[in-house]
């Protein structure tokens, strides 16, 4: 064998030979058979659970006016307000200003054809009146830590913590909340918080604009959009309509109004109170708390409005659908609302409207902007999803540095600063993220599931394999901070 054929040989072996932890990726996996996996773990040959199949059969075409979109025909007023002499800014009403119809239309439309107690063993059904109305976005197969699960195809979210769902006067460890007269077990059963798992779905018009981004190759395609380099299929449509169902491993005993919610099988993360979450996982059981819909709307200044539901079993019903109660809708981030503008300046919410008939605690976002009962208390769904951008040339964002921080960054919510104006900035595709500071990330047009698959493109474009698991937890309880903060100080 000559010396070239021994270098290539050596470079191949390399190339194939997976780092400890993560999934083999043999070098001659194509980029469509790893984009349009089922899971990054595969169901067992003889499975006891449901199992999940990506759709990703995309229309080719974009489908005509969309009929079933009533809410489109609904007199709401996306105008703002401002000071003017004597007059007062008002922030909208859930009643009388048709908020309450704008948001029961897109549910009505988001359960047709569904299971009424959307159980585990049917889950959520992509076929509705004999063709498919719902489709998945490819490249969340990939990533090890959080990618899809094989039952019913979630992906890992944020980890929520006990007060992100309960109300109470205590202060705890990982939570900002406890509920008065909570069973102690639930404060010291969980020390590291409860996961997330959520699974999204985009109709037809959506799933149009999914298969022209991300074609049956399987690599990301780039177009153009006024001017501007955009994905090839954004930005999305009139008609798009977009469903995402949220689940978690939290206990009905530490959060009674989840009693009577979905039990769905979730192929996630193992638990341990010593050590939190482990990369190795397990089927177990979650329950159903959140349901968040967004809906294109150019008549809305960001062109979508986003809405987002809990479960409560307290509310009267015999269905799944009856229990689950609207929290609100948003349309934009109130860029003329602290921490965007100075406290001084800052006026009253114009773009969430809340539902205040919820007899149940929902936390809200940043100074009550819109954010579901799972969410991140200091964002809102619009500004973290205004936040969606990808890096350009196929390389894998990371968010902080080449694209936005979706998730948080130090004085989110705290204070007025630049980052905060930013962030909690109006946008719409094809614009840059406001501030300039991420300058050659382009715009996923407000979808988060995009910006995970252009992520995971640049992974296995770059590096060929995908980021190693190593430790999935994202809280990490007061005691074991201090104790690797002392072993911190011993090492040096």
């Amino acid at each position: 064998m000559s010396i070239r054929n021994l270098l290539s040989t050596l470079v191949i072996a390399i190339v194939a030979t997976p780092a400890s932890g993560q999934l083999p990726i043999p070098k001659q996996e194509s980029a469509a058979s790893i984009a349009f996996r089922n899971a990054v773990v595969p169901a067992p040959q003889k499975p006891t659970t449901p199992v999940f199949k990506l759709s990703h059969t995309y229309p080719h075409s974009i489908p005509a006016k969309c009929e079933e979109c009533e809410w489109l025909n609904i007199p709401v007023n996306f105008a703002t307000q401002f000071p003017a002499g004597s007059k007062k800014v008002e922030s909208p009403q859930w009643h009388g200003q048709h908020w309450d119809e704008y948001i029961n239309a897109i549910l009505n439309y988001v359960k047709e054809d569904q299971d009424p107690q959307l159980s585990n063993e049917i889950g959520w059904k992509t076929t509705v009146k004999g063709k498919t109305r719902w489709f998945n976005v490819p490249w969340m197969a990939y990533d090890p830590t959080a990618g899809r699960e094989y039952v019913h195809g979630t992906t890992n979210e944020r980890t929520a913590t006990l007060g992100d769902l309960v109300q109470g006067s205590q202060q705890g460890p990982h939570v900002q909340f406890f509920m008065v007269g909570e069973k102690e077990s639930c404060k010291t059963d969980y020390p590291w918080g409860f996961e997330s798992w959520s699974v999204g779905y985009y109709n037809e018009f959506g799933g149009y604009a999914l298969g022209r981004t991300i074609p049956t190759s399987g690599v990301p395609q780039m177009g153009e959009y006024l001017g501007t380099s955009v994905p090839a299929g954004l930005p999305f449509p009139t008609g798009t309509v977009v469903v995402k169902i949220l689940t978690s491993n939290i206990p009905v005993d530490c959060v009674p109004f989840l009693r009577g919610s979905p039990e769905w099988m979730v192929d996630r993360h193992k638990y341990t109170k010593a050590n939190g979450y482990e990369c190795d996982r397990e089927v177990q059981s979650d329950h159903v708390v959140q349901v968040d819909v967004a809906v294109v709307d150019r008549r809305s200044p960001t062109g979508w409005v986003y809405g987002t539901f809990a479960y409560d079993g307290n509310t009267p019903g015999t269905t799944f659908w009856d229990h689950i109660v609207p929290v609100g809708l948003q349309w934009g981030s109130d860029p003329w609302t602290f921490p965007a503008v100075p406290l001084s300046a800052s006026l009253p919410l114009q773009q969430s409207v809340i539902n205040t008939d919820s007899a149940t605690f929902q936390h809200l976002g940043c100074k009550d902007r819109l954010a579901g009962p799972v969410d991140n208390q200091q964002s809102s769904c619009t500004s973290c999803h205004a936040s969606a951008y990808a890096a350009p040339k196929g390389t894998p964002g990371i968010m902080g540095s080449n694209v936005p921080p979706s998730f948080g960054f130090n004085g989110m919510c705290q204070a007025y600063s630049l980052e905060n104006a930013a962030y909690f900035q109006n946008q719409s595709a094809p614009q840059r993220f406001p501030g300039g500071q991420y300058g050659d990330a382009f715009t996923m047009d407000t979808s988060l599931q995009l910006e995970v698959a252009f992520t995971q493109y640049g992974y296995y474009n770059t590096d060929r394999a995908p980021q190693t698991c190593t430790d999935p937890n994202q809280i990490t309880p007061p005691r074991k901070a201090a104790e690797a903060a002392i072993q911190k100080k011993v090492s040096k």
